[in-house]
């Protein structure tokens, strides 16, 4: 098994990509309520990681630019999704994203000041993932709408696709 495969980032969602996995928080909320917090979280996670991937995009190097790209219109494509989920729920979603944001665009830029950004920062990019992927895991885990739960579905499994692609 590749290191960049979807079940060593996040074993939850691979043991069965169809079905929610378990809950492991405390006492349940409304659970409509607690769909649409958790939905919201996965739409803050892709903000900060669109945050990251911007400035990937600008730093990068040529070789590099294409990965980054690829990954930069993926996560625009599931915050559309998302934003559009939470909007039709009721919900008015985050703009800006939390400061992990700000701290992902501040780690690139300071790499970018010792060394090229390459290839090598896939390393750094697994990790992001893998945080998206946790929030992915948590919302399928709450009550959501069939709808709702094939877009998580759909949205895990693309993450997937390009780890994979690009991990070699």
């Amino acid at each position: 098994m590749q290191p960049s495969s979807i079940k060593t980032l996040h074993p939850k969602l691979a043991s069965d990509a169809d079905s929610p996995a378990d809950a492991t928080t405390g006492p349940p909320q409304d659970p409509k309520e607690e769909g649409l917090d958790r939905l919201a979280e996965v739409h803050t996670r892709v903000l900060d990681t669109l945050d990251g991937f911007d400035k990937l995009q600008e730093k990068a190097e040529p070789e590099f630019k294409p990965i980054a790209l690829a990954f930069q219109q993926m996560h625009k494509g599931h915050e559309r999704d998302l934003s559009d989920a939470l909007v039709t729920a009721g919900r008015e979603p985050e703009q800006d994203g939390s400061f992990f944001g700000g701290i992902n665009r501040a780690m690139i830029e300071i790499r970018s000041w010792f060394e090229d950004v390459t290839a090598d920062v896939m390393d750094r990019v697994r990790e992001g993932e893998k945080h998206v992927l946790d929030a992915y895991a948590d919302a399928r885990a709450a009550p959501q709408s069939v709808e709702v739960n094939a877009m998580l579905a759909r949205h895990v499994q693309e993450i997937d696709v390009i780890m994979r692609k690009h991990s070699q």
